[in-house]
């Protein structure tokens, strides 16, 4: 049985590893991918579809216009070439190719707080 400060030292851990991984910085590099993980952790397990409309109508109301079929069609294509790869291979997302299904993975609280801060300084 794990007492409690080895669980705590793991976590710790875990975090200063993922924190000193190149790929967890280039994962979260993208406006798009901290958009995805941060309505990930609101909303919990989504479908690429509905990702790429959440990211669709972002880029709408940031930029004041109407989204096309065709905005729609070029958030899935990078969700789906570039966006969800790089979060998974980084371990921050969990992507069934099969079901289209994307769910956060176990964040650490300080992840969390720079992708909830990151996202919502991008909306002033």
């Amino acid at each position: 049985m794990t007492s409690p400060e080895e669980t705590d030292r793991r976590a710790a851990s875990s975090t200063s590893s993922r924190l000193s991984e190149d790929r967890f910085y280039d994962a979260l590099s993208s406006v798009q991918r901290r958009r995805v993980l941060y309505h990930l952790l609101e909303e919990g397990e989504t479908p690429i579809e509905e990702l790429a409309t959440v990211l669709t109508g972002w880029e709408a109301t940031q930029g004041g216009t109407m989204s096309t079929p065709a905005d729609h069609t070029k958030h899935y294509l990078a969700l789906h070439h570039i966006h969800l790869p790089l979060l998974a291979e980084a371990g921050l997302v969990a992507w069934d190719r099969e079901s289209g299904a994307v769910t956060p993975e176990s964040l650490e609280p300080l992840v969390r707080e720079i992708v909830r801060r990151s996202v919502e300084a991008s909306r002033s």
